[in-house]
This record gives C-alpha cells, structure tokens and sequence, in this order.
C-alpha cells in the first residue's frame, strides 16, 4: 500500500508528513479565500469536464501542429529551403517551439492576473494568423517572421492557459486531467501529418497549409466557449520568474530533468522524418512515423495519470523514463534503423513514455507550489526547459548530417540518462534525502 506525501481532504491521515519551508511552497488549505476541502468535493463536475474538453480542443492544432512539426521541416527542407542544410532548416522549428516554452513565464502571471477567455481569444487568432501566413512562405525569413515568431507566440499563450486552467478544477485527479489534455496535442500530431501527406500531393503547398488553418479555426472557436476559469482572478504579482522556488533542491533537480525530457522529445519529433530520409527508409514511413509516436504518445499522456493518481505522479514518471531509457539504449540505437517494422516497434514504445513525460512532469512541478502559483511556477520551470528545444534541432540535425542515425539516438539516450538522475534526485529530496520505495509521491 503506498503512502503519500501530501494529504487530501478525502483520504485519511498518511504515515509520512513531508515538512515545508520557505523555499518549498506545498499547496495550503485556502486558495484564494475558497476551501481546499470544497474545492475537491466539487472535482469532476460538469463544468470541470468541458473546461478539459475544451483545453483537449485548443491543444489538437496548437501543440499537436509542433508535435507533427517534423513532416514540415523535412518538406521545407527538399523544396522552398532546399539550398539550407537541416541545421539551419532545424532553427526555424527550434524557434517555434521555444518561444512556446519561452514566453510561459510571461503567460503564466497573465493568466493569473486576467483568467483565460481573453488569452485565449488573442491566442486563437494570432495561431490563425500565422497558418495563413505560412501558406505564402518561400525564402527563409518568411518562415522565421510566420512559423517561429507569430506562431511560437500564438502557440505559448493557448498552451500555457490550456494546462494552467486544470488547476481550477482538478486537485486528486489533476495528472489525469493534465493527461487528457495533453493527448489533444498527440491526437493533432498523429492526425496532422496524415492530413500533410495527402494534401500535399494532391493540393500542393499552400492550400495544404490553409487546410491546417481552418482545421485549427474551427477547435479553436469551440474550445474558447468551453475553457473558463473557477478561481477569481486577482494575483496581482509583478514577478515572471519566482527565483525563490529554485532555494529548493526538489524544484532545482526537476527542472533539471524537464530539460532533458523536452531536449529529447522535440528533438525527436522534429528529426523523426529527416531520420527517417538519412537511414534511406520509404518516404511514406516518413509520416506514418510520426502517426504512430503521437498515437502511442496520446496512450502515453492519458493512460498513466490513472497510474499516477493511484501510485504518485513521481512514481510513475520515474518507471516511464527507465522504460523508455532501456529501450532506446537497447534497442532503437543498435537496430533502430534496419527496417521499417523495427523502426515503427521502438518509435511507439519511445511515444508511449515521452507521452507521459509530457503530461506528468508539469504535474509533478505543481506538487511543488500553491494552487493560485502554479500559472507563475509552470512558466518558471518551462522558461528553463525551453533552451532545450531551442538547442535541440541544430544540435540534433548537424549530428544527423555530418555522422549517422545511430550517433544521434546515442546522444538523446545520453541526454535521458541525465534527465533520469535530475528525477531521481528531485523525488529524493521530496523524501527529505530517505529514498522509500513505497512511498506515494
């Protein structure tokens, strides 16, 4: 029976009391003047369920557009870019989804301060903006001012209010919540390139492109209307970054592994179809590999918040990296590359637990703050981690170019191990330095 480190109006009095400090801000009985015990009474109503649906809708062509990044890149690269090497190429992508990450800190306050209609109103049309203008790109500046600015901004306001809205309305089962939510961003990455590989040889660049947009239009319009606030805004706080969370070790070695995990998974879901080119697999496992990591990544961010509500969201992150590290170094980096069945074997294994990655980690960072923090202590975490996925695609596409597949796989199974050791000392840490197997956390 696990015990846990937190305790939970509903549940009874745990074994283990983890201590709080000045520099571990843990989630108190009040939030914003609203009981905590009534908060989670009213867990799972109605509202609740179509502010998540809502939050699914707004990541689907949002977050699920960089996920399936990778099968533009590689377009862009043989065709209006073909004159640019995968490394310069790779900047583009890199910006988009580090401005995503980058301007949380920013959003976080906001949506603290204003609630998330109108961030998501401005958000929305911005993404659609950007679309548009896309589908006129030709030289690379073009790409730079539409794909990675416009869009990398658009795209850090919908994300950062669709994950932060959660925490009015889920408390138990925020990692599930944050799971679901999440998978709309693996649902858009594993339809998205489907979609591409169609359009594009029947309709052309453009009006592919315009297809995306409108497709992006039409969840957005709807998920606006679902998504609402619960708590009253009013965090009236001027800081974008709370220094004073990173006095604690726990925060500082999960930050630590967040980078990692996000060096890896936008690295390898920008990379997949231009790995894929380089170790002379069909042009077609292009996109269906990039179909089969979003579709297994959705099982990966929705099927272990049951786990991780039952067993602790550290718990089970801890499991998904270990996974996913053995069959990398094992598997994908010996024999990855031989043929497509292989391939498509390690690919869904490695989408299954980057999946839960993705969706517990930033759960995982809000057991370590108060409930009217979490927007300001999320955008601090992820304004660390986004010089990861702006490092990533360069480093990761000179390395595809100059060496070899294997050599790239190599250096993101290195990277993990590092992320392993950040997680494993931050859930450590939360245990006050006394590693406890059997302890829910």
């Amino acid at each position: 029976m696990y015990r846990t480190t937190r305790h939970d109006a509903s549940e009874p009095t745990h074994e283990l009391e983890t201590r709080s400090n000045g520099s571990d801000n843990f989630p108190d009985h009040r939030v914003n003047g609203v009981s905590q015990v009534s908060q989670e009474s009213s867990e799972g109503g109605r509202e609740a369920w179509m502010c998540l649906l809502g939050s699914f809708l707004m990541m689907f062509p949002s977050f699920g557009f960089q996920t399936a990044v990778g099968s533009v890149q590689d377009y862009i690269s043989t065709n209006q870019l073909a004159d640019y090497t995968v490394r310069d190429v790779g900047w583009i992508t890199a910006i988009l989804v580090f401005l995503t990450l980058f301007l949380g800190v920013q959003v976080g306050p906001l949506f603290d301060r204003y609630g998330p209609r109108i961030l998501l109103i401005c958000g929305s049309a911005a993404s659609f903006t950007s679309y548009m203008l896309l589908a006129e790109c030709t030289k690379y500046w073009h790409f730079l001012l539409c794909l990675s600015i416009l869009g990398g901004v658009a795209s850090a306001i919908i994300t950062t209010v669709s994950i932060a809205v959660l925490s009015h309305w889920f408390h138990r089962r925020r990692a599930l919540a944050s799971g679901i939510c999440m998978g709309g961003s693996s649902a858009g990455g594993a339809t998205i390139p489907l979609l591409l590989r169609s359009l594009f040889s029947q309709y052309g660049w453009k009006w592919s492109i315009r297809a995306i947009a409108f497709m992006a239009l039409g969840c957005y319009a709807v998920g606006i209307v679902l998504v609402k606030g619960r708590l009253p805004p009013g965090n009236r706080s001027k800081a974008t970054i709370d220094l004073r969370a990173f006095r604690s070790p726990r925060l500082c070695f999960l930050t630590m592994a967040i980078f990692a995990f996000e060096f890896i998974i936008f690295g390898c879901a920008a990379l997949l179809p231009t790995y894929v080119r380089f170790a002379g697999l069909s042009s077609d496992v292009q996109f269906f590999s990039l179909t089969v990591l979003n579709s297994m990544s959705l099982l990966g961010r929705v099927l272990p918040g049951f786990a991780a509500d039952q067993v602790g969201r550290f718990n089970t992150l801890l499991f998904l990296v270990i996974l996913t590290l053995l069959i990398m170094a094992a598997v994908w980096l010996p024999v990855g590359s031989r043929d497509e069945l292989t391939l498509y074997i390690v690919v869904a294994i490695f989408g299954f637990g980057s999946g839960g990655w993705l969706s517990l980690a930033p759960v995982c960072a809000g057991q370590l703050c108060r409930t009217e923090e979490y927007g300001r202590f999320y955008g601090t975490v992820y304004f660390v981690a986004s010089f990861g996925v702006l490092s990533t695609v360069p480093v990761g596409g000179d390395l595809l170019q100059s060496t070899t597949p294997q050599v790239l796989i190599g250096f993101y199974s290195a990277v993990l191990l590092v992320g392993l050791i950040g997680l494993s000392l931050s859930r450590w840490a939360m245990l006050d330095w006394k590693w406890k197997w059997k302890v829910k956390v």
